[in-house]
């Protein structure tokens, strides 16, 4: 059994997907900034990030339920 010498973070999921949604606008951001020749994602893996991931991570995370 292994000993903490510190509490472990508790963290919920609905913030962790928050948090992975802020990472992944970075990622995109970041990705764009650069020359194509030096981007480290392939474009479309970056397309698929930024106009499909995204927005439903994004639909997750700010889920408004009214009608």
């Amino acid at each position: 059994m292994m000993t903490y010498h510190y509490k472990p973070l508790q963290i919920s999921d609905f913030k962790r997907l928050e948090n992975i949604l802020k990472e992944l606008e970075a990622i995109v951001k970041r990705e764009n900034k650069r020359h194509e020749m030096d981007q480290h994602l392939m474009i479309g893996a970056l397309d698929v990030l930024e106009y499909e991931v995204i927005p439903l991570v994004d639909e997750i995370v700010n889920y408004d339920p009214t009608p």
